[in-house]
């Protein structure tokens, strides 16, 4: 996607983020969406929005946009401080019994990197 910083006039860069954001996760095109992730991910001022709009894009039916939205909560992480324990842990445990690889493998590196490991076997997650 990659953000366009040239505006409507009165609208500032973040309101015009926003704004792409939303129409990518409304058109559902796939590289758009990849894109999208990266944005939130490294760009979006605003952590509980980028990390709802992550949510939602960790249950995306492309493979891709699902495990890159599971990465882009530790990017969120490492760039606010934290992201919301109780809302993205349970999608990450949901992700590792994905039936792609790639997305488990994301999730798993996710928990990880966020510091919150792996659930132990045998136990619910």
């Amino acid at each position: 996607m990659g953000l366009n910083v040239e505006g409507k006039k009165g609208a500032t860069v973040a309101d015009d983020f926003r704004e792409q954001v939303e129409a990518a996760l409304a058109g559902e095109d796939v590289e758009d969406l990849l894109g999208v992730v990266i944005d939130l991910a490294l760009a979006a001022e605003d952590r509980v929005w980028a990390q709802e709009c992550l949510l939602e894009l960790a249950t995306h039916e492309h493979t891709d946009v699902r495990g890159n939205a599971l990465m882009g909560f530790a990017h969120l992480a490492t760039r606010f401080g934290a992201v919301d324990r109780d809302q993205v842990e349970p999608a990450l445990h949901a992700a590792l019994s994905d039936d792609k690889a790639h997305v488990r493998e994301q999730a798993e590196a996710c928990l990880e990197e966020l510091g919150w490991g792996l659930p132990r076997a045998g136990s619910e997650g």
